[in-house]
């Protein structure tokens, strides 16, 4: 590959006609399915029921072990989301017509794989503490099935060469003449219907090499080999440029103010990983210019206020909190120099998250905050008239009053955290982390929920979706405690 960002062209495969993928989809999620149901026989492992077990370590066995046997599609990529209620992949009579998406992959090859590299990280880091904590062997077992799915999914963007793929579709402009590039590497994918494309962001990386530096301690050497490789490629790919696609709309995050802040050190903590594993200069060079630059780590509260808005509306950067917490930590320990820079930006960063949560820990989505104070108020429902609209997906057109659980099931990993840095102030961390794991039931696995009635009917779908980042974050931050006894 050249020094240049190498970018990969939408696959042609995804001009197939639409009823054709249909097809091949209910097919190809049916054999999943029923692939799950045989592994398991007659007890298939169920999330029915989860709030009667007696105790917090039963309820994450069982969401270990669900993952496990029923979380991973034929090629063995982990999904993403499934059909909350059925508890099965998602098919294409899942959704209406009607129904109000993210334009481009259909809806159930979307919420199948949006975040599966994401959660495969973090589900195989549960399972490294959970050996670490009890030096049970079907950890390993659980860990190895998350690496390969990491490995395929490494897979597809290195096999994948674009100038093979025929014609590709970029902004409504049929290329038929692709350069020829070769295949790419240093690449994890959104694989939406299971298929290299070239969506991805900043957590679809930082969430496997997560998972990959702490595998890499117990991992055979054949596959250190190949863990060390990914460092390497990942960090020289991304030197070079950070740019995603983000359905169509290319982000070029390290020019893209405020979300810069946040982005860039989740990278430069990629690089310091990187350089911890492979011991290449430049992956350590890299480290030290972007914390030379974003290393202050400042939430989005100090971000407004440098740039002149004290009230701003926020969203999703409240669970982002989750990759500062998890980053700093690491730093803190692989740079000691600055330790206490790192755990001044992670107590923020927590902090920050519980902005706009109710009683129950269900985060509000949109809300307004004042930068001064942190004083919030939820936002009406409003929708924009449709001619104003930039997108088809009428959530990001709209204010509600709903709510999501991802900040939630994150704050259980952060929580433990904050308490095994800070123990002479633990008491809000301590008490988040038990409020918790104290009542981890099928509903706590939701995405979105609607407490006051007001979800619009093209998007009430929404509502009868399994998030994977649930598992992932209840099963890391209980494995987590245990290896550093803090009592749930």
């Amino acid at each position: 590959m050249s020094n240049r960002r190498q970018f990969m062209k939408p696959r042609a495969s995804l001009l197939f006609p639409r009823h054709l993928w249909c097809l091949l989809a209910v097919v190809g999620l049916g054999v999943a399915f029923g692939r799950a149901s045989a592994m398991s026989g007659d007890s298939q492992v169920s999330l029915a029921g989860l709030d009667q077990l007696p105790t917090v370590a039963e309820r994450i066995a069982r969401l270990d072990r669900f993952v496990h046997e029923r979380y991973y599609d034929p090629a063995g990529l982990m999904y993403s989301h499934m059909n909350w209620r059925e508890e099965r992949p998602f098919i294409p009579a899942d959704f209406r017509p009607t129904d109000s998406t993210m334009m481009g992959p259909e809806p159930h090859a979307w919420m199948s794989y949006e975040n599966s590299s994401f959660i495969s990280g973090l589900f195989l880091a549960a399972q490294c503490f959970r050996y670490q904590a009890t030096q049970d062997p079907e950890a390993l077992a659980f860990a190895r099935r998350a690496f390969n799915s990491l490995d395929a999914n490494y897979r597809l963007t290195e096999q994948h060469d674009p100038s093979q793929s025929g014609p590709a579709q970029r902004a409504g402009i049929v290329d038929s003449t692709p350069a020829a590039r070769g295949p790419q590497s240093g690449f994890f994918c959104k694989p939406y219907y299971g298929q290299a494309t070239d969506h991805t962001s900043t957590e679809q990386h930082f969430g496997p090499l997560f998972g990959l530096y702490h595998y890499f301690k117990v991992a055979p050497p054949e596959l250190q080999t190949r863990i060390k490789q990914m460092f390497s490629e990942v960090s020289r790919r991304w030197r070079t440029a950070y740019r995603i696609n983000f359905f169509g709309e290319v982000w070029n995050l390290e020019e893209s103010y405020p979300r810069a802040q946040r982005h860039m050190f989740t990278w430069a903590v990629i690089h310091r990983l990187a350089y911890e594993i492979t011991g290449e200069p430049e992956c350590l060079e890299e480290f030290k210019r972007l914390d030379a630059l974003y290393g202050a780590v400042p939430t989005p509260r100090e971000t407004a206020v440098g740039l002149g808005r004290p009230n701003y509306i926020s969203t999703e950067d409240r669970s982002f909190h989750v990759q500062i917490v998890m980053g700093a930590e690491l730093l803190a320990q692989l740079e000691p120099a600055n330790r206490d820079r790192y755990l001044r930006g992670m107590r923020a960063w927590w902090e920050y998250s519980l902005i706009g949560q109710r009683e129950s820990l269900e985060s509000y989505y949109f809300i307004r905050v004042n930068a001064l104070t942190g004083a919030w108020e939820k936002l009406p429902t409003m929708i924009k008239p449709r001619a104003h609209w930039r997108t088809s997906y009428l959530l990001q057109n709209a204010t509600l009053p709903i709510c999501w659980l991802g900040t939630r099931e994150r704050q259980g990993f952060t929580s433990a955290i904050l308490i095994r840095h800070f123990p002479g102030d633990a008491d809000a961390p301590r008490r988040r982390l038990h409020q918790v794991y104290s009542s981890v039931t099928k509903e706590h696995l939701k995405w979105f929920t609607d407490p006051e009635g007001v979800m619009p009917a093209e998007l009430r779908w929404m509502l009868n979706v399994l998030q994977g980042d649930s598992f992932a974050f209840h099963s890391l931050g209980y494995w987590y405690a245990r290896v550093h006894d803090i009592a749930l």
